[in-house]
């Protein structure tokens, strides 16, 4: 039996961990939860679990500062799942930094949590019986010692090139670009079939990717069929072009996604406007809205001025003036608040665009208008 913590901060999340889940079934122990870092790390201090599972997001200490002290101050080198609902730049350079091995998303769906703790059972045995094997002789531990310093020394070279190449793959994916998809997949490949970097690297990247693609687009039905193939996870046939398939396939099925969601009912332009009408009254952008509604940005943009027959940033302008009118009719603001009300960030860009819009000055306006 494998020993395994949990760490999360919302009481229905830990109960649905202990009632859920058929830990012994997996070959596994829960042997305690914590509801926030902290906790946690008392709570490791008295386990030395085999299994590290935690939220990202709790109080006291957060799942990133878990995972920093757990990998940087206590060397723990064994598995890690995030539990994720939502993601930033900082928390996917963190989560391939510090190697976690699987995500999972909220709500739990026990056979997910199922099919990944199986999944986990090859490689915490190797890490077992290399760890046994590394305790029988002191040299065996110094040429790990060594290895484990040169790693650390080439460390941010490889994070960074491989937080690029993560980035691009998942940009090329959602832009359904699939000839630069399958060039760029080799080429990650490549970098350690080259012994440019290591096996591992490329492994959390290739998680972490999916991961991503899990939290975006996990809850389409489209999609989940593609997501949850396994072999995602078995590297063995990564090489014969599983990998570039399964990231193109995932690709053509959001272009056509996107496609019917345009000529259905409503559209995806009309979902879009509906957004902007709500919140065109913030610093609201393109890649914002595209977020929103689960679509390529770029593809947004395209698909917005052909139906609309303006740019997004003019329609945001024209809902803006058009309030700013309403305003200006009615009360007795100042141009200045108005401005700030309507996300413009100073006076002078918003009279710029106003009398783009209008043909005259916010003041001149106010007064033809008032009263």
């Amino acid at each position: 039996m494998y020993k395994v913590i949990v760490a999360d901060d919302e009481p229905f999340m830990l109960e649905g961990w202990r009632t859920m889940i058929d830990w012994r079934a997996c070959g596994y122990e829960l042997c305690g939860t914590a509801t926030d870092g902290e906790e946690a790390l008392a709570l490791f201090n008295a386990v030395e679990p085999d299994l590290v599972v935690t939220d990202i997001q709790m109080p006291v200490m957060d799942g990133l500062g878990l995972i920093h002290t757990l990998r940087e101050d206590l060397a723990y080198t064994s598995k890690i799942v995030i539990v994720t609902g939502y993601s930033d730049f900082n928390y996917a350079k963190q989560a391939i930094r510090y190697q976690v091995d699987q995500y999972v998303l909220k709500p739990l769906v026990p056979e997910e949590i199922h099919q990944i703790l199986m999944e986990m059972i090859e490689p915490l045995d190797k890490r077992r019986n290399e760890y046994n094997q590394q305790n029988e002789t002191k040299a065996t531990d110094e040429a790990h010692e060594n290895d484990l310093n040169q790693y650390r020394v080439s460390e941010e070279y490889d994070l960074e090139q491989m937080m690029n190449i993560s980035k691009e793959i998942l940009a090329l994916i959602e832009a359904g670009n699939t000839n630069s998809i399958h060039h760029a997949v080799s080429q990650l490949l490549e970098k350690s079939e080259k012994a440019e970097v290591s096996l591992e690297w490329v492994h959390h990247v290739i998680r972490y990717i999916h991961g991503e693609l899990l939290r975006k687009y996990g809850k389409r039905k489209v999609c989940t069929e593609i997501l949850c193939e396994k072999e995602w996870h078995e590297a063995v046939s990564w090489s014969s072009g599983t990998l570039q398939d399964l990231c193109i396939r995932l690709a053509e099925q959001l272009c056509e996604s996107e496609l019917k969601q345009k000529s259905g009912t409503g559209g995806l332009v009309a979902e879009a406007v509906n957004e902007l009408k709500q919140h065109y009254r913030s610093k609201i952008k393109l890649q914002d809205v595209a977020n929103r509604i689960h679509v390529n940005s770029a593809y947004l943009g395209q698909q917005f001025k052909r139906e609309m027959g303006v740019s997004f940033s003019d329609y945001v302008h024209q809902l803006r003036v058009e309030e700013a009118r309403k305003l200006l009719r009615r009360t007795n603001m100042k141009i200045t608040d108005i401005a700030f009300r309507l996300g413009y960030h100073d006076a002078e860009y918003f009279t710029q665009k106003f009398r783009a819009h209008t043909g005259e000055l916010p003041s001149v306006y106010k007064n033809k208008n008032q009263g």
